[in-house]
């Protein structure tokens, strides 16, 4: 493994193209509906990584069982995410979103015990708890206000990350398959899966424009090359030192949100960003050793 400026400095572009993806999102949905942003996003990125696949020799792949396996990787970390949390970001800032799917970590510490049973020590019921607080920080009194205050698009925003959360435990449990070949086939699915829900849309809206452009790059860049780029830190520094971006996204995030947005920053915000940061820290965990499929990620 090699913790060099190379590594480094993937690490560094990982954390600014994935960290822009909630800013680029709320661009992008100035002009498009948040179905049509899915489908656009997700048929740019298939056709990065499906490319990828073929290039790299891995291609697609050949046994039902192995799609069976990629089709429900592409459900739960990519086409259901996105357009729960496309369609939250008409309603909250993109910082705000970005500190709500920071939490997937918190996630997968649950349901690894649930479904994997897999120990949870006193120190990460501690970080998980802390990190919880920061949750009921960051909703607050909406939470008793159905109706009036955004519950529901936060609510869609945890909802993003405990898919983030279940894909990840998943890929524990699926068959070993070349992770360029896995990512591709599972961003196809996605693709497949969300087509009909907003592709007639998506040609209707169409037009020239700064939507455009952040769609196109969110969908080529951000869902999809990043997703290789990912693959080949891991497979440089390891999986431990790629973590490492999880816990810087929401700071780019919410750095662009704020300074080039315009939204707003409260007490509130910036205290359930620290309770939220520091319960990650806490329970962090050592990330599996082996190399899996890059679909189910944090990313915006």
């Amino acid at each position: 493994m090699q913790r060099d400026w190379p590594s480094y400095a993937a690490v560094a572009a990982l954390t600014i193209t994935w960290g822009s993806a909630f800013a680029l999102t709320e661009v992008a949905l100035s002009g498009f509906g948040p179905m049509a942003v899915v489908s656009g996003r997700a048929a740019l990125a298939a056709l990065v990584l499906v490319i990828a696949a073929m290039a790299s020799g891995q291609g697609l792949p050949r046994r039902l069982d192995h799609w069976a396996w990629c089709a429900v990787i592409g459900i739960t970390s990519l086409a259901l995410p996105f357009s729960l949390l496309t369609w939250s970001q008409q309603h909250v800032e993109s910082s705000v979103a970005a500190i709500f799917i920071a939490t997937s970590p918190l996630f997968i510490l649950v349901l690894a015990r649930l479904i994997l049973g897999t120990p949870i020590g006193p120190r990460r019921w501690v970080g998980f708890l802390v990190g919880f607080a920061g949750i009921a920080v960051l909703i607050g009194p909406s939470v008793l206000a159905v109706g009036t205050a955004p519950l529901l698009p936060q609510l869609a925003l945890l909802g993003t990350a405990a898919c983030y959360g279940f894909s990840a435990v998943l890929v524990r449990r699926m068959p070993e398959l070349p992770p360029v070949q896995a990512t591709a086939a599972s961003q196809l699915f996605a693709a497949i899966v969300v087509a009909p829900l907003g592709a007639g849309a998506l040609a209707e809206q169409i037009a020239p424009g700064s939507a455009l452009i952040a769609l196109g790059v969110l969908g080529l860049v951000q869902t999809g090359a990043a997703q290789l780029l990912r693959y080949w830190v891991v497979r440089r520094a390891g999986p431990v030192f790629s973590s490492s971006v999880s816990y810087l996204i929401p700071v780019w995030a919410g750095f662009l949100g704020v300074a080039v947005l315009g939204e707003p920053v409260s007490a509130q915000l910036l205290l359930g960003f620290v309770l939220i940061l520091g319960g990650l820290l806490f329970a962090r965990n050592r990330p599996e050793p082996q190399v899996r499929t890059a679909a189910a990620s944090s990313a915006g």
